[in-house]
């Protein structure tokens, strides 16, 4: 009963912090393991430990190391995306009247992505070779530098764009859409070995969490959820 307790509390916040691009809010780390760390835009060097609670801001970039891990829940749809080790995520998001695009990029690694409907706004996430567009969806992301990108997906469609060439297909469930860095985009079906392992959040594993945001006065408030 407690950890259903602190679901709805985190839940509950969630709902209530106000989030657009101006107050710059965008994500909170929901969970970690091994070495995370995330700097501000107006930083060069990784300097800040991210843990669970962390609220991330327009523009941040949050790394794994080897052996790392980090799952963020966005403020505004409750979207998840989970990065596995040595990956690297900027996040941006632009507020446009009554929605907020999101736009995440990334240079390497595997992510995961649990996407909500999009409603009011647009969710991408793109690498050096591609452009992953989603509207509510469930998704890996397989990222190589030197070969390109493989998109697997998992639930729903996923609008895969080649950044070189324009080209653009779609990626339902059990295929694979292949982007490389000659231009070249296909889609297939999936080899299950190609799929990573997933890492599953179990609220169980958290004996405290610290959640800081601002009301509506701009003042700044901590909660602790702890539990055993």
């Amino acid at each position: 009963m407690k950890y259903i307790q602190a679901f709805l509390i985190i839940l509950l916040i969630l709902t209530v912090i106000p989030v657009n691009a101006d107050n710059q809010k965008l994500a909170m780390v929901a969970k970690t393991r091994g070495e995370v760390t995330f700097r501000h835009e107006d930083e060069t060097a990784f300097k800040n430990t991210a843990k669970a609670g962390t609220i991330l801001e327009n523009g941040d970039i949050i790394k794994t190391g080897k052996e790392s891990f980090v799952a963020l829940i966005f403020l505004d749809d409750k979207s998840q995306v989970k990065l596995l080790e040595n990956c690297d995520l900027e996040i941006r998001g632009e507020k446009i009247r009554n929605q907020l695009n999101k736009d995440l990029s990334m240079n390497f690694g595997e992510l995961k992505a649990e996407i909500s409907d999009q409603r009011r706004g647009e969710f991408k996430i793109s690498t050096p070779t591609s452009v992953a567009s989603v509207k509510g969806t469930d998704f890996w992301i397989l990222s190589d530098p030197r070969l390109g990108d493989k998109i697997i997906g998992l639930s729903g469609l996923v609008e895969l764009m080649n950044q070189i060439t324009g080209y653009t297909v779609s990626v339902g469930p059990n295929q694979t859409g292949l982007s490389l860095t000659n231009g070249n985009v296909n889609v297939q079906v999936t080899n299950p070995n190609d799929i990573p392992e997933d890492i599953v959040i179990d609220e169980k594993e958290l004996q405290q969490l610290k959640i800081q945001f601002q009301n509506p006065r701009g003042e700044s408030k901590n909660i602790i959820i702890e539990y055993r």
